[in-house]
């Protein structure tokens, strides 16, 4: 007879069917015609991954529609290779003890890349990425959430991580429409790349800090 799952792992599946419809649902609004979850495969090229937090205020909504149609545009004069949309829901589990589903520790994974490229760049992802209390609905227990940015773009040439954005540098953070213009108008990169088979598993515990908890619940500002 199979383990019974406990609340924990029910809220988790609860939450991958929502981003399941929810994935549905914003690719039709930003009239996508396909996303996938493993990212772009192919070995030569400058590819862009673009994460976006589903199901956002209009306004929200709007403009990761027009950081997509800014990419296409970069994709139609040959400055990217390919392109390929990641919708992820508001937070998953910081930890990979605590995610429990392939999605949950896909988005990990790519966390821990990107926060390598990150300590190689000396540069930091705050506040994109933050960490805060959550209480599970089901069982009332509390774990620790990663929560995700509004939009966040990785940038790939072949096997390398090139570059993360929204970061910060002791000269300012830099946001997606910053990067995009520096992509429109073909501004040199400072920032090193980074081997992408070099990065490790997720570690026992988020290196983020913890935010205030607050406003957990209310809608993030719109990015600049």
């Amino acid at each position: 007879m199979a383990k019974p799952l406990d609340s924990v792992s029910v809220v988790q599946c609860i939450t991958v069917l929502t981003i399941i419809c929810q994935q549905e649902y914003f690719c039709r609004l930003l009239s996508i015609d396909s996303y996938t979850m493993q990212g772009s495969t192919q070995p030569d090229g400058t590819r862009a991954e673009l994460y976006v937090r589903s199901l956002l205020p209009d306004g929200h909504t709007q403009q990761q529609a027009a950081v997509i149609d800014r990419l296409q545009e970069l994709s139609d004069a040959d400055v990217l290779s390919d392109i390929s949309v990641q919708v992820i829901g508001r937070q998953i589990p910081s930890t990979p003890a605590e995610a429990r589903t392939e999605l949950g520790l896909f988005a990990l994974n790519r966390v821990s890349v990107f926060q390598e490229w990150a300590k190689h760049n000396d540069c930091s992802l705050e506040p994109a990425f933050q960490v805060r209390s959550v209480d599970a609905e089901i069982s009332g227990e509390q774990y620790r959430a990663l929560v995700f940015p509004v939009q966040l773009l990785a940038e790939y040439a072949g096997s390398e991580l090139r570059c993360v954005t929204p970061h910060t540098t002791e000269e300012g953070t830099v946001t997606v429409i910053d990067r995009l213009t520096m992509l429109e108008e073909e501004e040199e990169l400072t920032l090193s790349s980074l081997e992408r088979a070099s990065a490790a598993w997720p570690t026992a515990q988020s290196e983020l800090p913890m935010a205030d908890t607050a406003d957990e619940d209310s809608d993030p500002p719109l990015p600049e």
